[in-house]
């Protein structure tokens, strides 16, 4: 008897020993796979999209069951408009993790500039109706711009003004409301949307160069002055400053 149980001890010993192993394996590769998706994220907010992306697959071979990575290697593919693998990949994070509404939100981004609008509010009414979604205004957002594309103004501003009664702060879709006001010549409001934007965020050049165009549709030449040569004040030498300069030099 005493010598079954050491063989016992001896075999639960060495399983124990194997599992100890294998866990010590697996938690080597997790952290190496955490630092090269850490490096493929930088390389990407550096700009270098190639490079991470190459990064986020190395990380990927190493954990590939891992919702997070799928995610940001569909991000890359849909910024360097491989659609179809941007979409596998977005795909695979939401299979395994039904509740990613980070994910979900990011699909339907990509949707958008497939034009698969129908597609698209689908994905974002996933990620908005998630109450634990951190930032359901970025869904609500979306959703108007959707809206705006299928010419479905008045959802597109219900859709907006949810996600500013989330995030009155959220500069961008004052923006985007502005823009349907100004679809359906409600001047005023278009005005006071682009107004807002600017009260939040007042060094983004896009809302003042915005703003002195519907100052200039309506014939308010002082006023769109005004805003033009903010906008190359803040934009020198960028895109809205250049387009400001040709704009100024017409009045």
């Amino acid at each position: 008897m005493g010598i079954k149980y050491k063989k016992f001890s001896l075999i639960i010993a060495l399983i124990l020993l194997i599992m100890s192993s294998c866990a010590g394996n697996q938690a080597l590769i997790k952290k190496k796979s955490q630092a090269l998706e850490d490096l493929g994220n930088s390389l990407i907010q550096q700009g270098d999209l190639r490079e991470g992306l190459e990064k986020l697959l190395e990380a990927n071979s190493l954990d590939p069951e891992n919702p997070n990575i799928h995610n940001e290697l569909g991000l890359v593919y849909r910024d360097l408009k491989a659609f179809q693998k941007a979409l596998t990949h977005f795909k695979k994070a939401i299979s395994l993790k039904p509740d990613f509404s980070e994910a979900h939100n990011n699909v339907g981004t990509l949707y958008i500039l497939m034009k698969k609008w129908d597609l698209a509010l689908e994905s974002f009414n996933a990620a908005a109706n998630n109450i634990l979604y951190r930032t359901p205004h970025f869904a609500y957002n979306n959703m108007g711009l959707v809206y705006y594309n299928k010419g479905d103004y008045q959802n597109a501003i219900e859709s907006y003004k949810k996600a500013l009664e989330l995030a009155p702060d959220y500069s961008p879709c004052y923006e985007n409301l502005a823009r349907v006001y100004e679809a359906t010549d409600n001047w005023d409001l278009a005005i006071e949307a682009c107004k807002k934007s600017i009260e939040y965020d007042p060094g983004y050049p896009a809302s003042h160069f915005n703003l002195a165009k519907l100052y200039l549709k309506l014939n308010r030449a002082k006023e769109a002055d005004r805003e033009l040569k903010l906008t190359i004040e803040i934009d020198p030498k960028g895109r809205y400053g250049m387009e400001a300069r040709r704009l100024l030099n017409t009045l």
